[in-house]
């Protein structure tokens, strides 16, 4: 759409326009220049990115240097220069303000700096749509210029009009289904009381997009808890997909009945090998496809015909391979979807689902004894996932489920979590994602697990330009996937987390119960050095490291040489390692509810037989105090094997580096806060 026009649809939307006029000639851009007003500007309509491209002219003053422009941008820009755009000049604080609709994630307005800034501070923020009260005016104050339009240093801008244009801007984009990507920039916001003005513009028009909130999510329980598993594809090679599936499955004990598949027939495993899925008999809860792509609508129709109870498609050559992968994946998953039967894949690693002993994966990581516990993981990428998985297991941080996403042409990621929801072995879950399929449902699956006391982590990936696709707008481009995955994510409550390392984190933590109710944190550490990395990363973290009472900083200051400053985080010294009387009576100071939220307790290279003491002190003072002490320890384990033994013994997860324990700490408090706020109402 021309520019125009285009602002000619704002201003009728009631968004405030810079007033301007499309013409046609140099005279007429003069004519028009007079009517608004010097000094004006000069664009080219038919052109998208017109500064980039020399379609723009600013700080026309006379009439002469408005025809002069005029008639060198028609010979320098052709056609494209046919029709201009002249507008009054506005001044004030440049800002954009965007909006964009991504099938299956959602739509969200995104408000930034602008102009020219745009790309070089990336300082955006992003809100899923609809608004709530208030929460335009919070994402103002999230940005780093954010000082600077409430008047630092100067008279402040008017911060009231342009919350009022982000409001208009997600009132628009919500009522038209048909907006894929607003982009106002730049908005021009004038000082306290001056109004903004909205000058240049870009809309991406889209699809209507298909609702998805408010339908039911299926039962898994055949899926995660089945009596009955056939893999389908299960030859005499070994190395085969279907047979590796099959020999987890045994392997593992899976306890309930098993049956392999393959037209060859015959046993295997002391098993008789079904030449067909109609040839086995009754009603399989799992049904595990591992054959060519061209072969799974066969399986699927007999599957569907049998009504089993659920249905995993480990085969690729799907949706990942290109349309004609696309249109046998809808055809697969139109089959079982018209018979109610959940579909897991395709291109699907599989399912682990330890307390029910069932590996229905083909994960190279199940050449390990699984171990049963409460975290639950939902991964986009197998190979990460099972990364994850095992780095979990093999720590002895027990799973509940292991899922892996695939193509998610049936089951998504809401549906999962929706389920996981009501789990009684799940008490935690964490999500690996490279996208959203169902951004409504993740929203209400993620109020589910709130509501049930579970908190979310998630790693989003796919973060930058590069891993993402390129897009055209300035909006697109700073907005783009995962801004809006952020967003949904916030609105869904769960947690994002910077790192793989710290999903990891904050997933063992929590499944320990470690979660604190609010941001203020007491740190203890013997490290100067470390006091002031954990200052640092508290600050980027939105952690509070409030000061000590004056009864708490006089009893520590008791304790401590008379050279140390008592303050928040506590710096015992190193004269403090192999005492741990005194280390326990300092930590108990600290542990008071009623002043902090979380203690951080960070060593450094302690030594046995002092290490093992303070060891003993820590398990001690966690057991006793109210509020969670997350432990860390950075320094060589070969000197505190009997320390290290005590926290392993206690189940005391064990951290290293400080800036690491306090990104672990961080994505506690949030979800922490998340479950509190969820509880408040």
């Amino acid at each position: 759409m021309e520019i125009g026009q285009l602002l000619d649809e704002l201003r009728a939307a009631g968004l405030p326009v810079a007033a301007g006029e499309v013409v046609e000639g140099s005279a007429s851009a003069v004519r028009a220049a007079r009517r608004l007003g010097f000094p004006v500007v000069l664009k080219a309509c038919g052109l998208d990115h017109k500064s980039d491209t020399g379609g723009v002219v600013i700080g026309l003053v006379t009439p002469d240097a408005v025809a002069s422009a005029a008639e060198r941008l028609q010979r320098d820009l052709g056609a494209s220069a046919d029709r201009l755009l002249v507008q009054r000049q506005m001044h004030g604080f440049e800002i954009i303000v965007g909006a964009r609709r991504e099938p299956g994630v959602g739509a969200a307005v995104m408000v930034g700096a602008g102009g020219v800034l745009a790309e070089l501070l990336e300082d955006t923020a992003t809100a899923l749509l609809p608004l709530a009260p208030g929460e335009a005016r919070s994402l103002l104050g999230g940005l780093r210029i954010s000082p600077v339009l409430t008047g630092y240093r100067g008279e402040p801008y008017d911060v009231e009009a342009l919350v009022e244009l982000v409001e208009k801007v997600a009132d628009l984009v919500g009522s038209r289904g048909d907006v894929g990507e607003l982009d106002l920039n730049p908005v021009i916001v004038g000082r306290e009381g001056e109004g903004v003005a909205v000058v240049d513009a870009r809309l991406v028009t889209a699809e209507q997009v298909e609702e998805t909130a408010g339908r039911l999510p299926p039962d898994l329980s055949p899926l995660f808890n089945p009596r009955h598993v056939v893999v389908v594809g299960v030859s005499d090679d070994g190395t085969k997909t279907a047979s590796r599936i099959f020999r987890h499955l045994v392997e593992h004990g899976f306890p309930g009945r098993l049956d392999p598949v393959h037209p060859d027939g015959g046993e295997i495993e002391g098993r008789r090998r079904y030449r067909s899925l109609q040839e086995v008999p009754g009603r399989p809860d799992l049904v595990s496809v591992a054959v060519p792509a061209s072969a799974v609508s066969e399986v699927v129709e007999a599957a569907a015909s049998k009504g089993v109870g659920c249905v995993i498609v480990h085969s690729s050559g799907f949706a990942e391979t290109g349309e004609a992968g696309r249109a046998l994946q809808d055809r697969v998953a139109a089959t079982l979807s018209s018979a109610g039967i959940p579909l897991v894949g395709p291109n699907d690693m599989g399912i682990v689902s330890p307390p029910s002993s069932l590996a229905a994966s083909l994960s190279g990581g199940l050449d390990r004894p699984l171990v049963a516990g409460s975290i639950a993981l939902v991964a986009s990428s197998g190979a990460l996932g099972s990364c994850l998985a095992t780095r979990l297991m093999n720590d002895g941080h027990g799973l509940s489920r292991w899922i892996h996403l695939g193509n998610e042409a049936g089951l998504d990621a809401a549906d999962y979590m929706s389920w996981l929801a009501d789990d009684d072995e799940t008490t935690v879950v964490g999500l690996l994602l490279e996208s959203i399929a169902n951004g409504d449902g993740l929203v209400e699956a993620g109020g589910a697990l709130l509501a049930s006391g579970k908190p979310a982590f998630a790693y989003l990936m796919a973060r930058s330009a590069a891993g993402r696709a390129a897009v055209a707008t300035h909006t697109g481009a700073l907005l783009g996937s995962h801004g809006l995955r952020e967003a949904v994510a916030a609105r869904a409550g769960i947690t994002t987390v910077p790192t793989l390392r710290a999903l990891e984190d904050a997933l063992v933590l929590a499944s320990r119960g470690d979660l604190p109710r609010g941001s203020r944190v007491a740190a203890l550490t013997a490290s100067g050095g470390a006091c002031t990395i954990i200052a640092d990363e508290a600050a980027g973290c939105g952690l509070e490291l409030p000061e000590l009472s004056g009864a708490a900083r006089e009893r520590i200051a008791a304790l401590l040489p008379g050279f140390v400053s008592v303050r928040n985080p506590v710096d015992l010294t190193a004269q403090l390692l192999s005492d741990d009387s005194r280390f326990a009576a300092v930590l108990a100071t600290l542990a008071d509810e009623r002043h902090f939220d979380v203690v951080l307790v960070q060593l450094t290279t302690n030594a046995d037989p002092g290490a093992e003491a303070i060891a003993r002190a820590v398990v001690d003072a966690r057991q006793r105090v109210g509020i969670p002490v997350v432990v860390s320890r950075y320094g060589s384990p070969s000197l505190a094997p009997r320390a290290l033994a005590v926290y392993a013994q206690a189940g005391v997860p064990l951290l290293d580096s400080p800036d690491r324990a306090v990104q672990a700490v961080a994505a506690l408090v949030r979800a922490g806060m998340a479950l509190e706020g969820h509880r408040a109402g």
